[in-house]
């Protein structure tokens, strides 16, 4: 599939009110991802990239991937999105991981975007629900996917810089009706954010999960 970038490249660099990067406890572990990043390739890790930009973008991914807990998977009922809350809850949803792990990389002048899926959340007969990712940009291969939502025993998703071997946490079925969207967005979908401002618990979000773009950021 093609993506379809929606803006000027600098439009994914920017700081905004959800992907906050120049907040000083983001700035903080985006600065910690580009040492772990230079440490890992000093000392010859055997998984380091020994391209800088792929070294730091693997340990913003990781950090994200890893050490933010999903919320649902957890059994929380925080609801938070913006970038700095979720590094200060270490939890979140898809939602708001992808914009915790667009700041870090944007912090780290890496360009980077949300992406979203439709997918039916747990059987064949569910709704389609909006599941967001993270689109990042390498000068040398252009755009990639990577899915921070969080592994578990049903989930693998890892970082891969090689558009042709994505490694998700999921992949639609087409005959579910599932799909992969394009588009390439500087911040989350607006119907996505009046989801989260409608409601204070998770259990409440969980059961009006954001499902519809209305094409507007």
């Amino acid at each position: 599939m093609k993506w379809q970038q929606r803006h000027d490249i600098l439009r994914y660099m920017e700081s905004s009110q959800y992907i906050n990067k120049d907040d000083p406890k983001v700035r903080i572990i985006a600065q910690y991802c580009y040492e772990r990043a230079v440490n890992a390739i000093d000392r010859n890790d055997p998984e380091a990239y020994f391209d800088p930009e792929y070294e730091i973008a693997r340990q913003c991914f990781l950090l994200v991937r890893d050490e933010i807990k999903h919320s649902h998977d957890i059994g929380s009922s925080k609801v938070v999105l913006r970038a700095s809350r979720v590094l200060e809850a270490k939890e979140g949803l898809c939602f708001a991981k992808s914009n915790l792990l667009c700041a870090l990389l944007r912090a780290n002048s890496i360009p980077a975007g949300i992406g979203y899926q439709y997918l039916r959340l747990d059987t064949p007969d569910s709704p389609l629900i909006l599941h967001a990712l993270v689109f990042v940009y390498f000068e040398a291969i252009g755009w990639i996917r990577l899915d921070a939502r969080g592994n578990r025993d049903d989930i693998h998703a890892e970082f891969s810089p090689d558009p042709s071997c994505e490694k998700l946490a999921f992949v639609p079925d087409p005959g579910l009706g599932e799909l992969d969207i394009p588009f390439i967005y500087a911040s989350h979908d607006r119907s996505v954010i009046m989801k989260y401002n409608r409601h204070d618990d998770l259990n409440d979000l969980w059961n009006d999960l954001p499902d519809k773009l209305s094409g507007n950021e």
